[in-house]
């Protein structure tokens, strides 16, 4: 199953970073991550028609798994899902992690595993450091 993760921030540097991170711990061809962070002219924000442009464009991804920062990009990410057709929809998961430490678990799941229900538990339980 092909799979996608699409990083939404304000900001471009974060969405890249976390981008490397996890090509470089996650190698498969079965999965593909976005950097969606800013917006299309490059400032500090975010546009939900990068989103819908990255859903549109790629035909053979079964499932979007999507990961917000703050404010409006968790607004932009909820819009692009709205401005999607309904087969698109039901493709596209607004996942309820952290964006740096649930889209890296999810990033590392999804490379060896097509259980989607797995793949947003690890992302979800991401966060918990067991500092005490």
């Amino acid at each position: 199953m092909k799979k996608a993760i699409l990083l939404v921030s304000h900001s471009q540097k974060i969405t890249d970073g976390i981008k490397e991170m996890i090509e470089q711990m996650a190698q498969s061809d079965s999965l593909e991550i976005y950097s969606l962070g800013g917006t299309s002219e490059g400032e500090l924000g975010s546009d939900p028609t990068k989103i819908v442009d990255v859903v549109n464009e790629a035909d053979s991804v079964e499932a979007f798994l999507v990961f917000a920062d703050l404010g409006s990009a968790v607004l932009s990410a909820e819009l692009a899902f709205d401005m999607l057709e309904e087969t698109q929809q039901s493709k596209y998961i607004l996942v309820d992690a952290p964006l740096v430490e649930g889209a890296f678990a999810a990033g590392i799941t999804a490379s060896v595993s097509d259980d989607l229900p797995h793949i947003i538990a690890e992302a979800k339980n991401a966060p918990g450091k067991g500092w005490e």
